[in-house]
């Protein structure tokens, strides 16, 4: 179901007030005038709505404090102090997690603590966008997704694993005509796959294959793959 916003003046009848401004689309009540927003500040809106409900037991308590040897797994990939703050990366000492996401009924981290397990998470995972474009690249984690973002070209969304659900499919193919595939250089069959799904509902994609993983290239080289 759509949010209604607010009537704004209609850019093809010159009404003022007859185009109601929704939150995944525009329509004119006086000429009929249709638009389907596909901006990455729709999507946002559309997916927070179910993204940003009470927790279901699934938080984990964290802390700005990051120890040193989670700290330089970030510095490894480049992640800056700012972009460490931006996006709220933080350190849960009981489970010794570095916290990459939390949302109201998810979280994922890398794991510095026991077991053999390189990431945990819990809960429902979430549509999270990082950065804006008009074409959106999925890619498997949010340090991939934070450093696509530092294009200001294009947007991500870490899929926060190898595999795309039906129900997130469907969100996305309702807010972007342009979705490629990025991800990790292990998963090209998977990448490959999920192009193939989005090319049979009309939109237009690209699987991305690499010799190294997203995160793992600078901003140009990013820059320079996305658009070769």
């Amino acid at each position: 179901m759509s949010l209604f916003i607010k009537h704004i003046p209609c850019p093809k009848c010159g009404s003022k007030n007859n185009l109601g401004d929704y939150d995944d689309h525009q329509y004119c009540f006086g000429c009929q005038y249709y638009v389907h927003k596909t901006d990455t500040a729709s999507l946002r809106a559309r997916i927070n709505r179910g993204e940003t409900k009470q927790s279901d037991g699934t938080l984990i308590s964290t802390t700005k404090d990051i120890p040193q040897e989670a700290m330089q797994w970030l510095l490894k990939y480049n992640i800056t102090p700012d972009e460490i703050n931006k996006y709220k990366i933080k350190w849960s000492n009981p489970s010794k997690v570095l916290v990459l996401i939390q949302t109201n009924s998810y979280w994922q981290g890398r794991n510095f603590g026991y077991g053999q397990q390189k990431y945990k998470s819990q809960g429902m995972k979430p549509l999270t966008i990082y950065g804006k474009g008009g074409t959106v690249i999925l890619v498997e984690d949010v340090l991939s997704a934070i450093k696509i973002a530092r294009t200001k070209e294009f947007a991500a969304i870490p899929v926060l694993g190898s595999s795309l659900s039906k129900e997130h499919e469907v969100k996305l193919i309702k807010c972007f005509n342009s979705i490629y595939v990025w991800l990790d250089r292990d998963k090209a069959k998977n990448a490959i796959q999920i192009k193939n799904r989005l090319r049979s509902k009309g939109i237009t994609s690209r699987a991305i294959i690499t010799p190294l993983d997203p995160k793992e290239y600078n901003k140009t080289e990013i820059t320079q793959w996305l658009k070769s």
